[in-house]
């Protein structure tokens, strides 16, 4: 066993002492067993090919359990717009910095932390199918710390986002979990910022579930900014029935290691999912996107597209899947990725794929892997521009593309800023 493992180990036996109900003592062995079972994520397997935990197995992070008290909160810039905020630090919530106190007609917000024994008990069912998508998530079921979960009444139209803002003060590790519930004809925006202020081993090992009913909308940003050192596995699955919209904006910007495990069903008709997304890596970073879109029933539409950039010795992975099934007529579906190597050392294995059995479907795919434009370069240059500020305006524009997709202006303002602020050069 390695050192990783031996520390989650001692978190267990810990956590096997735990004033909590029995039910949830019974849940955690059941997912250990079943991690056990799965084993340590490696490259032998084939949705792991081509990332390497080998790094974070030799890191015995515990749990955090008491805050830095030399901790400093860093820059909020997403609460530049109005909104709930709900702020973790090392896997805990912080409600000092916190503002929850009075939230809208029709939104409840719960943590595990206070919940009852039937509450944890909806709450991990509700979470199944998130902690099936690796072997990671059965871990999260047996070593989960601190969870949220968000429920939107029939009708309910939030008009400002919920902030779900995390920091980390102290080397540890983190098992989290998000639910959002979204009942018929509700409405809701989310925003992560999974952030790190200082550069020291941490990993955020995360689960997210999003239920939506029928002709719900939710829209959901995420911006991951690790530090070095700093690993993150999150898996996020989502289930749409009639009507309902899903839009997701996932933005991998920083991280010894990011991997993201998306999974989305259209399960009844007319169902939509928008899935735009950034990774950028440099220097010896690793980026891994592993999306899948499944297409159960007729009239769905899917449109993902991802744009990465890569200098340095940085790596990424782009496995992106869609799935029609055979009773999924009338389907609509687009599948892109885009890449940019600013580096000859940089790397990039990507791999879009198209799983149809319906024969009435317009479904395309795609990937391009590419440098900076000679004649654009050569455009900027011409006119007395500098050459590295030439090559930052060029990459920023590839990718502002994505982010100006986002239909909330103050946090689109805030991502604009965050991708022009990029590791390879301003």
């Amino acid at each position: 066993m390695n050192p990783y493992l031996e520390q989650c180990q001692v978190e267990r036996q810990k956590r096997q002492t735990d004033p909590v109900d029995s039910a949830d003592q019974q849940r955690r062995a059941l997912e250990w067993q079943r991690f056990d079972e799965c084993g340590w994520p490696n490259t032998r397997l084939e949705k792991w090919k081509y990332t390497s935990l080998s790094s974070l197995e030799k890191l015995a992070l515990p749990t955090a359990l008491v805050r830095d008290p030399g901790f400093v909160m860093g820059s909020q810039d997403f609460l530049r717009a109005d909104g709930l905020v709900i702020s973790w630090v090392d896997g805990q919530i912080d409600l000092e910095n916190s503002s929850i106190s009075e939230l809208p007609a029709g939104v409840e917000i719960l943590f595990w932390s206070t919940m009852t024994p039937d509450e944890r008990d909806k709450f991990a069912q509700l979470l199944v199918q998130s902690r099936r998508l690796s072997a990671l998530g059965a871990l999260n079921g047996a070593l989960l710390s601190e969870g949220v979960w968000i429920r939107v009444s029939p009708g309910a139209c939030l008009e400002v986002p919920v902030f779900l803002i995390h920091q980390t003060s102290q080397s540890c590790a983190m098992h989290l979990a998000v639910v959002v519930e979204m009942a018929v004809q509700s409405q809701l925006t989310i925003c992560e910022r999974w952030m790190s202020t200082r550069d020291q081993p941490t990993h955020v090992n995360l689960v997210t579930a999003f239920h939506l009913a029928e002709y719900a909308q939710l829209t959901w940003i995420k911006a991951q900014q690790g530090g070095n050192g700093s690993y993150h596995t999150a898996g996020l699955w989502a289930a749409l029935l009639g009507h309902a919209q899903l839009r997701l904006y996932p933005f991998g910007l920083a991280g010894s290691l990011v991997r993201h495990d998306i999974q989305v069903l259209l399960q009844q008709p007319r169902a939509e999912c928008t899935i735009r997304g950034v990774y950028r890596v440099c220097d010896r970073e690793m980026q891994d996107f592993h999306t899948s879109v499944e297409h159960l029933a007729p009239h769905c539409t899917s449109d993902e597209c991802f744009k990465g950039v890569l200098d340095g010795s940085g790596k990424a992975v782009f496995n992106g899947q869609v799935r029609v099934a055979l009773d999924a007529q009338k389907t609509q579906s687009q599948l892109a990725n885009h890449n940019l190597l600013l580096s000859e050392k940089a790397e990039i294995n990507t791999k879009p794929e198209l799983e149809i059995f319906a024969d009435d479907v317009r479904c395309s795919h795609g990937t391009t892997v590419g440098q900076l434009d000679e004649n654009q370069w050569f455009y900027l240059r011409s006119r007395g521009i500098e050459m590295e500020t030439a090559r930052h305006l060029l990459v920023h524009a590839f990718t502002r593309e994505i982010s100006d997709a986002i239909p909330h202006a103050g946090i689109r303002d805030v991502m604009n800023q965050w991708l022009g602020d990029d590791c390879y050069g301003a």
